[in-house]
């Protein structure tokens, strides 16, 4: 350890001028960015320029010492921008690229607590050998030397700097190099105002020597000043936010040109030059005219203008909405503009898709307000009704209809104005464009508080023949009922006085009669049997109005308690819920049982019941003798049969009946070579 005097005294040279004038610069640059403190990473930016100055102050003041006193003082400034340059420099990366987040105060303590501790140790140093131990301190022109021998702490916080310097630059080098050219040039200017230092600071080290006069680092922070002033000033270093633009601008899928009051592109992010059909050129400093598809038809004498655009790109043709913002300078002056383009090619497809439905729709979409005035009529209501779609646009949808159904309409609609969402479906009678009255079936719903709708929605359709097929179905069923009644009254009469007569015979003729008896009673029992049949026959088709929840397994045990189906065996795989006329149905099963037992022995038969795989309904299969393929369509012909005693009606009524349902019935092979019915439901429930 050294003595010192407690005298200070300083004889400056051109040297000691030059680095502080180093300094000066350094300092200026570091006020200017505080003044910008509103832009992101001015004030770390301005706290390295702070460090810079310290370094080269303090290794002017030490340039300048006369006594070691004073050389001590240099010292200290020194190595207070030394020891805070390396966690100003890694704070301004973190803010330069957008990872601030990733330090929160327990890691800033531990950061810094190396080089408060160190400075620390400098302050107090000539009261120990910690980081340091001075021999002698020699004093020759231009410049104060010193004699000493430096500790491990000096070359670890050597070591500390360079490591948060390197983690500084290569941050700022991969964020900033993937930029356009002009971010990219700033970027260079700062990795050379940084990294020419650093070389310095390097090859101090390499000398061995942190107490030289000649520190190459504090005269390298004269190109830092030089090209941050450029960065500053040419290149608007702190009015370009590099991180914020690729954020915000380059990965947007919207492209986005900035364009100079010249009309010359100075900007493009990678969506803008893909619009370019000729994509080899750099567009920047091109005529944005040239380059930007319909540019000419964006400007405006506003501030801002928007359009529509439909452009032809590399992936097609494409549409947007364009926004052109004119940019100005403090000052208000024009000094360029903003535009952006919004892809809307996936918006416009749907609403174009939309509009085509609705154009080609055989319903008619109609849209009313609250007091029922018709405000938009779909293209389908001049195939429907006749009319053009404007020209019922204005009236009043319940004087449309027919008188009769108004004061109805009138209620309707009042029920929907006053509950959001309210929906019900009715039939009115409305006037085509040739003066005939067509019955409308409606499924209205309020979206009057929808922002889209604001009305009440109808979607209708002209059920005029439906009603008439319905009405002629009706008829026929009646005309059928009334056969089943003549049938049922004219033929059974006679046929109950036949076999009456029939009785009195067989107690009053011989048994030489009674083959001929056993014979007329068989062709009576035919006769009763064929009437039932009829019967069945002519209600079978009937349409199915009514339906309730039927279990399969359940009707197909009942069905099977009704036949006499000997030893047969009944195997239900599995069951479904059937919508279904239980009555009708059973007579289905009833009459594939009794088919089934009629055409093959029942000692070893077996019918089984189960769902079909690939459609939804069922089957009822067997493993006797089968229906050759030839025949399987004919099965369901009335009077077809092969059976002498059969009337040939019962297969035909299971198809009445599956059609009433609105089913289909198709005969085919079971796996066991037997018959197999198949039936598809159509009307079901879960």
């Amino acid at each position: 350890m050294c003595t010192e005097s407690a005298n200070m005294e300083f004889a400056p040279g051109i040297l000691t001028w030059i680095l502080v004038a180093i300094a000066g610069l350094n300092l200026s640059i570091s006020v200017f960015a505080f003044r910008r403190r509103g832009v992101r990473g001015a004030i770390p930016f301005a706290a390295i320029m702070v460090c810079v100055s310290f370094y080269s102050l303090g290794t002017a003041v030490r340039a300048a010492s006369v006594t070691l006193p004073s050389y001590r003082i240099g010292t200290i400034i020194k190595y207070a921008g030394i020891l805070l340059l390396g966690p100003t420099q890694f704070w301004f990366a973190l803010v330069y690229t957008e990872r601030s987040s990733l330090f929160n105060r327990r890691r800033w303590a531990l950061l810094l607590a190396w080089p408060l501790g160190v400075f620390l140790l400098v302050l107090t140093a000539p009261a120990h050998d910690l980081l340091w131990n001075v021999q002698g301190f020699i004093r020759s022109a231009p410049v104060a030397e010193v004699a000493r021998t430096d500790g491990p702490v000096v070359w670890l916080t050597f070591i500390y700097h360079f490591i948060l310097a390197i983690i500084t630059y290569l941050l700022i080098a991969l964020i900033g190099l993937r930029r356009s050219a002009k971010y990219r040039i700033q970027v260079i200017l700062m990795l050379i105002g940084g990294i020419v230092p650093l070389v310095g600071g390097m090859i101090l080290l390499y000398l061995m020597s942190p107490t030289a006069a000649w520190d190459p680092t504090a005269f390298a922070f004269t190109i830092t000043g030089i090209v941050f002033a450029v960065a500053l000033f040419r290149y608007e270093f702190l009015d370009l936010i590099p991180v914020a633009r690729h954020k915000l601008v380059d990965v947007m899928a919207d492209p986005v040109f900035v364009i100079d009051a010249g009309n010359r592109i100075i900007d493009v992010n990678e969506a803008g030059t893909e619009l370019f059909l000729d994509q080899a050129k750099d567009p920047i400093g091109r005529e944005a005219s040239d380059l930007i598809p319909s540019f000419d038809s964006l400007k405006d004498d506003s501030g801002t203008h928007n359009s529509e655009v439909q452009i032809e790109t590399n992936k097609g043709v494409r549409f947007f909405n364009t926004k052109e913002t004119t940019l100005t300078d403090r000052a208000g002056t024009a000094v360029g503009s903003l535009v952006i383009f919004r892809d809307v090619t996936e918006e416009y497809r749907v609403k174009k898709r939309y509009t085509r439905l609705i154009e080609r729709s055989s319903d008619i979409v109609t849209v009313i307000d609250r007091d029922g005035t018709i405000a938009s009529v779909s293209q389908s209501i001049e195939e429907v009704l006749g009319y053009e779609p404007n020209e019922l646009v204005g009236a009043n949808f319940a004087e449309t209809v027919h008188p009769e159904d108004q004061e109805e309409i009138r209620s309707e609609l009042s029920n929907y104005v006053e509950e959001y969402g309210y929906s019900n479906t009715y039939r009115v009678r409305v006037s085509n464009a040739d003066g005939e009255w067509r019955i409308i079936e409606a499924h209205a719903r309020n979206l009057l508080n929808d922002p889209f709708v604001e009305g009440i929605v109808l979607n209708c359709r002209d059920i005029t023949e439906k009603q008439e097929q319905k009405r002629e179905l009706e008829r026929q069923n009646q005309r059928l009922d009334k056969f089943a009644s003549i049938v049922s009254h004219d033929l059974r009469n006679p046929l109950t006085v036949a076999m009456g007569r029939l009785d009195l015979l067989e107690s009053e003729m011989g048994d030489e009669h009674n083959e001929s008896l056993v014979t007329v009673q068989r062709q009576l029992d035919r006769m009763e049997d064929i009437i039932e049949d009829s019967l069945t026959l002519a209600r079978s088709g009937e349409a199915v109005t009514e339906t309730s929840e039927t279990d399969l397994e359940v009707l197909a045990h009942d069905a099977w308690e009704n036949v006499d189906t000997g030893e047969a065996t009944l195997v239900v795989k599995q069951t479904l819920q059937l919508q279904t006329d239980r009555d009708r149905l059973l007579n289905v099963f009833e009459n594939l049982f009794r088919n089934s037992i009629e055409h093959n022995e029942s000692t070893d038969l077996t019918i089984k019941i189960g769902p079909l795989s690939d459609d939804f309904g069922f089957y009822i299969e067997d493993n006797g003798v089968g229906i050759p393929e030839n025949e399987r369509e004919q099965v369901f012909e009335e009077g077809y049969s092969t059976n002498k005693d059969g009337t040939g009606f019962g297969l035909a009524i299971v198809r009445d009946i599956i059609r009433a349902h609105s089913w289909e019935i198709r005969a085919t092979e079971s796996e066991m070579s037997g018959a197999r019915f198949e039936i598809l439901c159509v009307k079901t429930v879960n």
